[in-house]
């Protein structure tokens, strides 16, 4: 979108923060046409500047609009807006909405932090009235990511939303069959490592990776205060979160994440690892939306479970006739799966599996224990992930998604679609 920087503000040191009931302090802040922006540190002359590296403060914005509203209903014709001692006076974009998301503003990266709340000495550096006004709407504090310079005038900014990926896939519903294009989240691992020792992995969506770490160690009671320092490299196998804690924190020592009810791969410590050992499965089978409608249907009137509490996922194994082999209920699917092949490995079943069905989605991690098994048809109610499908087509495996209300969409090895009616060869 065009939005129009018409201010950029800098000052070598504070004004109003911590002179209560002292007056003004008075620091000069002056306008510029150009400033440069420089990541973790905050723009260069500012008095935030490397403060507090990997802050919140290092820049703010304000909306225009926003303060010639506040003129209006405060009754004021005019404004200095160096009393406002915000960084930079913006117009054209909603500054909350970019709370805790990604954009890029001319060739700078932010990241959105938080609403710059105002203090009551708004009222005496601008009017009685004007720290009640801008309540919700005193500006945005950012994170800088990347070096770049920004200017006075009109600039392009981009929000850089959750990714996403386009797969060519083959959909079936109601006896029709063609070609689409599916847009899909992507799914890529995060590898953390704290004070230079690993800590956990986990699946995530690229973004906000800065925020994830931080809630994370905040959950598990290892780290209340702001890192020390935060670096992120990415790699073609994954993302590396890099953090150091300050003295204060508890150190994580050995510490390991177990596994939870909604990612398998939290806890595994080594991205290789993830992709080592698995050999493509290479079954004969013949699989169609119709096949699939009865097999869900057969699993879903045995998840007596699911219908006395509505909060559990099931995973099934059955043939591509539609024969259930079994079928298990649990609070995470992928414990629902690890389930299912158990009970095949088991009773010896495992070689009349051609179908592995889930409820909800599917991620990378329900896509690798399929392979494993050697199952070559993997079934899902609702979307893959981008890894899902990445995987599915390097492991050999035929992936439905959406799998509901006569329809199917096939992302990978459709050579195993039969006709709508088709079952096994």
């Amino acid at each position: 979108m065009r939005v129009t920087l018409h201010d950029i503000w800098i000052s070598s040191g504070h004004d109003f923060k911590g002179r209560h009931g002292q007056g003004r302090q008075n620091n000069e802040i002056l306008r510029v046409k150009t400033a440069e922006c420089h990541a973790e540190k905050g723009i260069l002359g500012d008095r935030y500047y490397n403060e507090q590296p990997g802050g919140k403060t290092q820049i703010t914005f304000l909306s225009r609009e926003v303060v010639s509203e506040m003129c209006d209903v405060l009754g004021l014709t005019s404004l200095d807006c160096s009393t406002l001692r915000r960084n930079v006076l913006i117009s054209g974009v909603d500054l909350n909405n970019l709370i805790g998301r990604q954009f890029r503003l001319g060739s700078v990266l932010f990241e959105g932090v938080e609403e710059c709340k105002p203090c009551y000495w708004m009222d005496e550096a601008v009017a009685p009235g004007a720290n009640a006004f801008l309540v919700g709407r005193g500006g945005l504090r950012c994170r800088i990511l990347e070096d770049g310079a920004i200017a006075c005038g009109e600039a392009e900014l981009e929000a850089i939303d959750p990714p996403t990926r386009k797969f060519h896939a083959i959909r079936q519903e109601d006896e029709q069959t063609s070609p689409v294009v599916d847009c899909l989240t992507v799914e890529r691992p995060l590898q953390i490592l704290v004070n230079g020792a690993l800590f956990s992995m986990t699946m995530q969506t690229p973004g906000a990776e800065r925020f994830l770490v931080r809630g994370l160690l905040h959950s598990e009671a290892v780290n209340d205060a702001p890192f020390r320092n935060y670096e992120q490299e990415e790699t073609p196998l994954g993302t590396f979160a890099r953090v150091e804690l300050t003295d204060s924190a508890v150190a994580p020592a050995n510490r390991r994440l177990a596994s939870t009810s909604s990612c398998g791969l939290c806890g595994k410590e080594s991205m290789e690892k993830m992709f080592e050992g698995v050999t493509p499965v290479s079954k004969v089978a013949s699989i169609s939306a119709s096949a699939l409608k009865t097999i869900h249907e057969n699993a879903r009137r045995r998840q007596s479970q699911f219908d006395g509490t509505g909060g559990c996922h099931a995973a099934s194994a059955a043939t591509a006739h539609g024969d259930v082999l079994c079928i298990f209920e649990d609070i995470g699917r992928h414990n629902a799966v690890d389930k299912v092949i158990g009970f095949l490995l088991e009773n010896n079943l495992l070689v009349l599996a051609d179908v592995l069905t889930v409820s909800g989605r599917v991620s990378f991690e329900i896509v690798q224990k399929c392979a494993r098994a050697g199952i070559p048809i993997l079934s899902a109610i609702s979307a893959p992930s981008s890894l899902a499908v990445e995987m599915s087509e390097r492991w050999g495996i035929t992936l439905a998604g959406f799998c509901r209300n006569n329809r199917a969409t096939f992302y990978s090895h459709t050579h195993r679609v039969g006709s709508y009616e088709s079952s096994i060869l």
